[in-house]
């Protein structure tokens, strides 16, 4: 039987029988997934354990100034010496293993931690708690099982990856057990103002024009509760744009008042669209994205479209103005 729970002793005791370990997470990784890995690496250094994080995307230009994010190696192809040199692959928020936009990550063992509901507990062991407030709460909890001491860095990293998820602790996730777990980051050193400000203040200029293109598309629906907003290439290359500098553009409708759910259709390439959904209250974003193939949380969720823009788009209006009109 594959071991799979809400215990991070599951995640803890897998993790200290290996010896060199492959740590990934989704593709566009955010502040979760970012944060994540790089307290997961100190974890994994203080017993012995040697890590290479590699990713598939870039991160956005707001965590570039997360302690340790220069060892995260961006690239399209897992390393030379994958799988003979590995004895763990860790996958940190990834709902399903093709998320991570590798192939062949499952030659090695994988230890799969991840708070989505719907993710298939996919690792040879599964640390999956689909209660967590982000799963850098739920690395931070290991260190407390582990019995080792989380340095400041370890603090700041787990404190970016629990303020992204809980939208500054503006979401439904933010429970108690959000705000128990950012106290003990605070007294470890982790300072509120100082991460605020890389998440929200260091935008690139190339996102601010982004931005302008796609409210020029925004549109509304069910009376401005379903706002829609879509950037294309010719958007992204008239703002000299790529997909990092999506960040925090879809939060822009979802603060107008009266605004229950936003679709953000993004295509910087042919023939793929990516979506996020946002919403607010009883408005479950998750189940539109499983309809079209994606998953994610209930007011936090994505897919994509092997389609056009317009097309993905239209579909997506559709199917959340059913639901929304049937509340």
């Amino acid at each position: 039987m594959t071991p799979t729970g809400n215990n991070p002793e599951l995640a803890v005791d897998r993790l200290r029988q290996a010896k060199r370990v492959l740590l990934t997470s989704h593709r566009n990784p955010d502040g979760d997934a970012i944060g994540s890995e790089l307290a997961l690496a100190e974890l994994a250094g203080a017993f012995g354990i040697e890590t290479v994080i590699v990713n598939r995307d870039a991160a956005p230009i707001s965590l570039t100034e997360l302690p340790g994010v220069e060892a995260v190696v961006v690239a399209d192809s897992l390393p030379a010496d994958f799988p003979e040199g590995f004895d763990l692959v860790i996958t940190v928020e990834c709902p399903e293993l093709d998320r991570a936009g590798f192939d062949g990550l499952d030659r090695v063992p994988i230890l799969n931690i991840d708070h989505h509901m719907a993710n298939p507990a996919y690792g040879e062991v599964n640390y999956l708690d689909e209660e967590a407030p982000a799963v850098g709460e739920m690395v931070w909890s290991m260190f407390k099982t582990a019995g080792v001491e989380p340095s400041l860095d370890a603090a700041v990293n787990a404190m970016v990856a629990l303020t992204t998820d809980t939208g500054d602790f503006r979401y439904s996730n933010a429970k108690p057990r959000a705000f128990r777990a950012a106290a003990e980051m605070v007294e470890r050193g982790a300072d509120p103002p100082t991460i605020s400000e890389w998440v929200h203040d260091g935008r690139s200029e190339a996102s601010v024009r982004l931005l302008g293109e796609a409210l020029k598309t925004l549109r509304f629906f069910c009376g401005g509760r379903l706002a829609s907003l879509a950037v294309d290439e010719a958007a992204f290359a008239r703002a000299d744009a790529d997909s990092t500098d999506t960040d925090e553009i879809i939060n822009i409708p979802r603060a107008v008042a009266g605004v229950e759910a936003v679709i953000f259709c993004k295509q910087w390439e042919p023939g793929l669209v990516k979506v996020s959904l946002r919403s607010r209250g009883r408005v479950d974003v998750r189940q539109v994205a499983a309809e079209f193939g994606g998953g994610g949380h209930k007011n936090a969720a994505g897919c994509a479209f092997e389609t056009d823009l317009e097309t993905a788009r239209t579909r997506l209006e559709a199917s959340l103005t059913e639901i929304l009109g049937g509340q």
